[in-house]
């Protein structure tokens, strides 16, 4: 019984250890984010990456959850998409693109100086997860455009086998 408790306890203390380490990271970003946009940073920024927010057919309110999880990573990452998208700001085919590109090149700074101490050439990381996930990213955009026009009937079409007769 003594060993149980003992794990609870331990457990219980990791957990809310783990809890503020992870509040001490969020919320002096989410208030930089938040100041970001009062004083309209996000526009500027995203005039700068429009060419690659057009060429992976995502809207400009991209721009800070695609930076925010590849600077700093999956954690803040999802924490600026979940709150863009609580918002309003992103669909779900945003989202979806989103999540593409941040599975592939997230946390750029971190984890290029990790491979980079152990021998990896700190360049080629850099570009080819870069180049991965804007080609990748593109192609699931044309992916799920393609199937979102086959998913509409054509013009004239009935939705439903309700209308037709049967013989």
């Amino acid at each position: 019984m003594e060993t149980v408790l003992l794990l609870l306890k331990e457990g219980i203390s990791g957990g809310v250890t783990s809890i503020l380490r992870i509040a001490l990271y969020l919320i002096p970003v989410m208030v930089l984010i938040e100041l970001a946009r009062h004083f309209n940073i996000l526009e500027k920024v995203s005039v700068k990456i429009q060419g690659c927010l057009r060429f992976l057919t995502l809207p400009k309110e991209a721009a800070l959850p695609l930076l925010a999880g590849m600077f700093f990573g999956i954690v803040l990452g999802a924490a600026v998409i979940i709150d863009y998208a609580a918002e309003g700001y992103l669909q779900k085919r945003d989202l979806m693109l989103i999540g593409t590109f941040l599975c592939i090149n997230h946390s750029v700074i971190e984890d290029t100086l990790i491979f980079s101490v152990f021998g990896a050439n700190p360049l080629v990381i850099l570009l080819s997860r870069l180049i991965l996930a804007i080609v990748i990213t593109r192609l699931a955009a044309l992916l799920l455009d393609y199937l979102s026009q086959k998913r509409r009937p054509a013009e004239g079409e009935n939705k439903t086998a309700a209308g037709r007769s049967e013989a």
